[in-house]
């Protein structure tokens, strides 16, 4: 263990800190909790969480919606020589007729060569690539599903991916499949598994719900953890947030803000709200696109229903992810071991003839 590796002396005075530190962290938290509980109070006054409520005929009628989930993986490996070798596998699950435990699964896999000076570099031009094949694969589904009453389409992540990235072709690209989506009838929502920033905050800051800086929430998942968790002891039931227009938690100084706008002017506008299935479940955010303006009372019945065909229909008991995001995750899934095995095949063919292995090895020394 690294703990015993640390000299005693260092160890001893940690511990001693630690125990005093801890003392403090013990204060804090029961003001957590107790601040927590009053902000629910007044959340809940304003009528902020949502039960996800569906009488039988509605979740059978739920349950025959076509419905296809996208997402997509990646491993960049390498960098000898300034050359990169980045492995995307991007999954597509597919069910046209409804709900079934056995739905259709494609699977792309994908060998990209790059140039980068280094690693920071080749991650953000991986991400790009592989949000180019999620894009694709997108299309493909809808393909298959579009054309009906209603379907839906379940992005692993947020519409706006990645979320700073504000090149005015790759907005462009993907507003318009996201476009393409809504002119075949087809719902995208984005399923994202990472509560991260203060958008919530921001907008109950916005309404007064809460005045200024406060040193017990930092961020949207510290408060909605605690508050949340109040609501589903409150109601037994999984719980959700007020809708939200995206603009409505942004600030002059959040750099999504300006992303978004870029999506905005060419006629996307998302919605969201926050999820969380049970009092142990994680808290997850809902997005949802729209290329027309609907009223509030509708966006409210939009929202009921696509909780109600995530939680109700398509996520099993004793999970928290609908069944076809967990599907597509595992399967798009590029493990790092896999993707050096592969690269060190792709050397051992490349290094087969002559004496370029000799070159290598002096290049590799460098690296060490």
């Amino acid at each position: 263990m690294e703990f015993n590796k640390t000299e005693p002396e260092l160890l001893t005075d940690l511990v001693f800190k630690a125990m005093r530190a801890g003392e403090g962290e013990m204060e804090r938290l029961k003001q957590i909790s107790k601040k927590s509980y009053e902000l629910f109070g007044s959340l809940e006054s304003r009528d902020i969480f949502y039960q996800i409520i569906s009488d039988g005929e509605v979740l059978e009628k739920l349950k025959k919606i076509p419905l296809g989930a996208v997402d997509g993986s990646f491993q960049s490996v390498g960098g000898l020589g300034g050359r990169w070798y980045v492995m995307i596998g991007i999954a597509q699950v597919i069910a046209e007729r409804g709900f079934t435990l056995n739905p259709v699964i494609n699977v792309d896999g994908i060998i990209e060569p790059l140039n980068a000076v280094d690693e920071g570099v080749i991650y953000e031009l991986s991400e790009v690539l592989m949000m180019l094949g999620e894009m694709l694969a997108i299309r493909k589904v809808a393909n298959r599903l579009g054309g009906g009453e209603e379907s839906y389409i379940l992005i692993d992540g947020p519409i706006i991916d990645p979320p700073l990235y504000a090149n005015e072709k790759y907005v462009e690209d993907r507003v318009n499949t996201l476009r393409f989506c809504y002119t075949q009838n087809i719902h995208v929502i984005g399923f994202v598994k990472r509560v991260r920033g203060s958008h919530f905050l921001n907008y109950l800051r916005r309404k007064q719900i809460i005045e200024g800086k406060n040193e017990y929430f930092i961020n949207d998942l510290d408060l909605l953890s605690s508050v949340m968790f109040n609501a589903i002891k409150n109601r037994a039931s999984p719980v959700y947030t007020y809708p939200l227009n995206y603009e409505e938690g942004c600030t002059n100084e959040d750099k999504t803000a300006l992303t978004y706008k870029m999506y905005k002017d060419r006629g996307l506008n998302i919605y969201y709200t926050y999820y969380k299935p049970s009092a142990r479940g994680r808290i997850f955010r809902i997005e949802y696109a729209l290329f027309e303006n609907l009223s509030e009372q509708e966006i409210k019945e939009r929202f009921n229903r696509i909780m109600s065909l995530l939680n109700q229909v398509w996520t099993p008991l004793g999970m928290d992810q609908p069944l076809p995001i967990i599907i597509a995750h595992n399967k798009c899934n590029v493990r790092r071991g896999a993707a050096e095995t592969i690269y060190y095949e792709i050397m051992t063919r490349a290094l087969s003839e002559g004496n370029l292995h000799l070159w290598l090895e002096s290049l590799t020394e460098s690296y060490i």
